[in-house]
């Protein structure tokens, strides 16, 4: 029996294991999210998600339609002063690292102990590999 898996599927598969690979890059992780360019969630994996059960429905579609406008205007300067690699934002209870990426964007939620350069890179360089991944796919699919 041959069975035809659709690009889409493909592609839903790569970034389900693209949380699941971020996720376990370091315990203090506590929640990652792949956000698309509207502001919705596209995949979401947690290890401790506390933080965002506190909102309600619209505050959590706000907290994510905020991080999506945040980096879209950030990434408006990208010609002048180069590319975004990543924003953090530290809140009294945890700290957020958003990275733009070809999907949309990742927001990962963890611990304030982190030291977010030495995770952000981390997190960047499974980035780096999904979106050689994906362009190298387009490219033999198309």
């Amino acid at each position: 029996m041959l069975v035809m898996i659709s690009s889409d599927f493909k592609q839903s598969l790569a970034i389900s294991r693209l949380c699941d690979d971020i996720l376990e890059s370091n315990e203090r992780i506590f929640f990652v999210s792949s956000i698309n360019y509207n502001g919705r969630v596209f995949e979401s994996r947690s290890r401790n998600d506390s933080v965002l059960t506190k909102l309600s429905k619209s505050e959590t579609e706000m907290f994510f339609m905020q991080r999506t406008l945040q980096t879209s205007l950030s990434k408006e300067f990208d010609d002048i002063v180069g590319p975004l690699n990543f924003i953090t934002v530290q809140r009294e209870t945890f700290l957020e690292l958003i990275f733009p990426y070809t999907e949309g964007l990742i927001l990962v939620v963890c611990d304030l102990d982190v030291v977010p350069n030495y995770l952000a890179k981390r997190i960047l360089f499974v980035l780096r590999d999904f979106d050689w991944a994906s362009k190298n796919s387009q490219i033999y699919n198309a």
